[in-house]
């Protein structure tokens, strides 16, 4: 989940004797990006943890075993067990948005600026294949979250900002809406197991949900 710091740090900046990141022979630029590759590390491995012994057996010590580091190593970027399932959920959101903005029109092509592109582009990101680890990482996580309400705040505030956009978006408010809650609805469908539409039913569902954002296509 954790980006890359940018390197506007690493110009105009002398570090002391006295600076951790100095005594490690590093910038802290240099610190910043291993810092994030470690959190990635870390999160990378949870992600397998869950996936296979379930996110019951998701703990601190679990996490730093899969990734070969000390639990301190863990404790130092994740202090709780909800911290860490938190940054989870916060990578699940990051992905999703990742995948919306794949799918709009870059300036100047066709479709930029248009009516109900982010709805498109939220509807397609929502078709898209995912796989099966995807499917059951989903499901875990939001099942961990769902039993601490706060570890869902970031996800509820993230709909809130896309339902905004989709409201924003050039469409009928209420269309929007209705696709949007399609578009939930499937991905809950998809992450459960509930008698998801597959093969072309999915296709056309797709189909359906694009007409009704006026699709220019």
């Amino acid at each position: 989940m954790s980006t890359v710091p940018s390197g506007r740090y690493s110009h105009g900046v002398t570090t002391t004797a006295s600076s951790p990141a100095a005594r490690a022979g590093r910038t802290p630029a240099r610190a910043g990006r291993d810092g994030a590759a470690t959190k990635r590390r870390i999160l990378d491995a949870a992600e397998q943890v869950v996936l296979r012994d379930g996110v019951g057996h998701l703990t601190l010590e679990a996490a730093a075993h899969q990734a070969g580091l000390s639990k301190g190593g863990v404790l130092y970027h994740f202090p709780t067990r909800d911290a860490l399932v938190a940054a989870m959920v916060a990578r699940i959101i990051e992905q999703f948005e990742d995948d919306i903005a794949a799918y709009l029109p870059a300036p100047g092509t066709p479709g930029h600026g248009r009516s109900g592109a982010f709805t498109r582009a939220y509807v397609r990101a929502t078709m898209a294949p995912i796989s099966e680890g995807e499917e059951r990482l989903g499901a875990a996580l939001l099942a961990a979250a769902s039993a601490e309400p706060e570890l869902l705040v970031p996800l509820q505030e993230a709909a809130d900002s896309w339902q905004a956009r989709l409201v924003d978006d050039g469409l009928d408010p209420t269309t929007a809406t209705v696709v949007r809650m399609a578009c939930d609805g499937l991905w809950l469908c998809d992450l459960f197991g509930l008698a998801s539409p597959r093969g072309d039913l999915r296709t056309e569902v797709a189909a359906a949900l694009e007409c009704l954002t006026g699709d220019p296509s």
